[in-house]
């Protein structure tokens, strides 16, 4: 299995999800609704990490076509329904570009979603997150 999700912090308010080599989109959404299950239900307020930097490669042929648009729309509409925020690690250009010009259209996605270089920027940039949220 290329994807694999746990608990990032000993309090379990952040989970990682890591994709680290081949997949399928079915493994995809269910690890993903298995995400937005766990942060439904929490409380206090559970974070997400999502590291794509070592398994998520996807080129203009593959979102252009039509099972590529298809399948990417689950990831372009990450955050929209999440209760919890999301940081998104290590996305490709192109996935990040049609993310944030999707996000401009659509003010809840660019209110549930932001991107990181590092995990450790990813970390930093979530823990600030949820206590900005807390107050």
């Amino acid at each position: 299995m290329g994807i694999d999700l746990y608990w990032d912090d000993e309090a379990q308010t952040v989970l990682l999800l890591e994709i680290n080599g081949p997949w399928r989109w079915e493994e995809l959404r269910r690890t993903l609704a298995t995400v937005h299950k766990l942060t439904a239900q929490a409380d206090p307020e559970v974070g997400a990490l999502i590291d794509v930097r070592k398994g998520l490669f996807l080129s203009a042929g593959t979102l252009f076509s039509a099972d590529g648009l298809a399948n990417a729309r689950s990831l372009l509409t990450l955050g929209t329904d999440e209760p919890g925020p999301v940081v998104v690690v290590g996305t490709n250009p192109l996935v990040r570009s049609v993310y944030e010009a999707f996000a401009k259209l659509d003010g809840a996605m660019r209110s549930r979603v932001r991107f990181a270089d590092t995990l450790d920027e990813a970390r930093e940039v979530m823990a600030a997150w949820l206590a900005e949220r807390r107050e």
